[in-house]
């Protein structure tokens, strides 16, 4: 996340913000014209019905004006074509012209007959009466073979349907009138058949409109799909792209406000927007337990080096020494114990840490008197802080009715330990001959405790962040503090979280007229 600030903010130039406000005043980049540029928002199965009625809606009126249009060229330009059964029609005159040949059924008449039946439209057999064939152009076969006189007889002036054919079967009869034999014409009912030498173009005209419903609805789908896959297209593509951003670490973009006309792929974008935004807080977050962890061994390990230094240094004078001024090593061996001292306070401040913190650490509840406990409390830092110089000044309340004040359920040894946090703070920051005051208020299912000096207090006006892990003030309070003791950063945080985990808050303030003041408070535990 290069481009990301400490806060996880991304950062912007003040010529991208004034990019941005030139277009927004000229309109090319209005947001409500955008809006209004997107199309309807649709539901995807919606779009897919839409496209499938749109494909098959075109392809019929497509259809629809292709045959009209041919059909109406065929009247036009079609006027010298033959109809489809012009054959058909041909029939009577033909057989007349057969019958005026002497002997049609003799072989030898064979070249007249083949002169007057038309060769490129129609084909025909002769037979004699008994059923047999004589000669002709093709040969019955199947339901259309003759199969003597009486099957002979019972087809004629009639006609029968074979391989696509129609063939029609006429009488032959002899000058005396007597049934000589019969001639069967076979035709095709067909516009081609009957125009041999339009043939080929009226049989592709012919395809051409058979073909024309699949060819439109062929042609007018692959249309409908490439329109819907261009509305879906770009936000996969925006999704591809968000993707491969992610997979290289970088969240400084977004698909907020890039919508498209279906509802499932916003939706879509709209979820993808939300997982980047939660996992760029992630990373923010990761990269800010990483930057507190190194401070973290920075704060420990400068606040150890210190104390250790100051050891190391005394150790090295007393053994250069030798015992030959036993003030002086009595001297050394104090700051070498102070030192120590320091190091097992932060060393347990640590230890104390990690251990709230710990997602199994719970309170230890147990009934206790505690105004009690705070006087018994009070004496050990009344003696602190005239050790000190200072003053301590306890005040106690109890606003409980008389039949009520009974022992509260809380964790003592924690709630001192908040106490002592917080008053040695105090201590320490207080000047020569100030105050430290601590104040005990119990009321019912709780208490409420507020420990005050006389230093210079908060460098912040609310104390807020005090109570973070290893902060350290760096203005006037913090030089306020002692020269030999400083402090691990650790005290109010520790104190906070022993505070909530009693269902209470804890909060920092100035007083109006010079110091200090944290207040927290407890509730019961069950």
């Amino acid at each position: 996340m290069a481009d990301l600030n400490r806060n996880g903010k991304k950062r912007t130039d003040s010529a991208e913000l004034g990019s941005a406000a030139e277009l927004d005043a000229s309109g090319s980049n209005n947001p409500k014209k955008e809006r209004n540029r997107l199309p309807r928002e649709r539901r995807l199965k919606a779009l897919i019905q839409g496209a499938f009625h749109r494909t098959l809606l075109l392809s019929v009126l497509a259809t629809v004006l292709t045959w009209a249009v041919a059909i109406a060229l065929l009247i036009l330009f079609g006027s010298d074509l033959r109809p489809a059964n012009y054959y058909e029609s041909q029939i009577p005159m033909i057989t007349s012209q057969i019958r005026a040949v002497e002997r049609p059924t003799e072989p030898s008449s064979q070249r007249r007959v083949e002169a007057i039946v038309p060769a490129e439209g129609m084909d025909y057999e002769i037979y004699q009466a008994d059923g047999q064939r004589v000669y002709g152009s093709f040969q019955s076969s199947g339901v259309a073979a003759i199969h003597g006189a009486d099957d002979l007889l019972e087809r004629l002036n009639d006609h029968v349907s074979s391989g696509g054919y129609f063939i029609q079967y006429e009488p032959l009869a002899g000058r005396d009138g007597r049934l000589e034999g019969a001639i069967a014409l076979r035709y095709k009912l067909t516009a081609a058949s009957a125009n041999p030498g339009r043939s080929a173009l009226l049989i592709l005209g012919g395809l051409l409109m058979a073909a024309a419903p699949f060819v439109y609805l062929y042609g007018f789908t692959v249309w409908s799909g490439r329109r819907l896959s261009r509305r879906i297209e770009e936000p996969f593509d925006r999704l591809i792209e968000g993707a491969e951003k992610i997979r290289e670490h970088d969240l400084d973009f977004s698909l907020d406000g890039q919508r498209t006309g279906v509802r499932e792929l916003n939706q879509l974008l709209a979820a993808f927007e939300q997982m980047r935004e939660a996992l760029r807080q992630s990373l923010k977050r990761e990269w800010e337990s990483e930057q507190e962890r190194r401070d973290r061994i920075a704060a420990v390990a400068h606040d150890l080096g210190t104390p250790l230094s100051v050891i190391r240094g005394h150790a090295e004078v007393l053994l250069e020494d030798g015992g030959r001024r036993p003030e002086r090593a009595i001297r050394y061996a104090e700051t070498i114990l102070g030192a120590a001292e320091r190091s097992i306070a932060l060393t347990a401040d640590l230890s104390e840490a990690a251990r709230v913190e710990r997602p199994d650490f719970s309170l230890s509840p147990e009934p206790i008197d505690l105004a009690a406990a705070v006087h018994a409390k009070g004496r050990e830092y009344a003696f602190l802080c005239r050790k000190r110089g200072a003053i301590f000044a306890l005040e106690s309340r109890d606003e409980r009715a008389e039949n009520d004040r009974g022992p509260l359920r809380l964790d003592q040894h924690r709630i001192n330990r908040v106490l002592d946090n917080l008053v040695s703070n105090a201590l320490r920051y207080s000047p020569e001959g100030g105050t430290v005051a601590l104040k005990l208020t119990i009321r019912p299912g709780g208490a409420e405790f507020e420990v005050c000096d006389d230093g210079p207090g908060f460098a912040e006006a609310g104390g807020g962040r005090i109570f973070e892990k290893f902060y350290r003030e760096d203005a006037a309070r913090s030089s306020a503090a002692d020269s030999g003791g400083g402090h691990s950063g650790l005290g109010l945080f520790i104190a906070r979280t022993v505070v909530r985990l009693h269902g209470g808050e804890i909060a920092a303030h100035n007083r109006p007229e010079g110091g200090a003041c944290v207040r927290f408070s407890v509730s019961e535990l069950d």
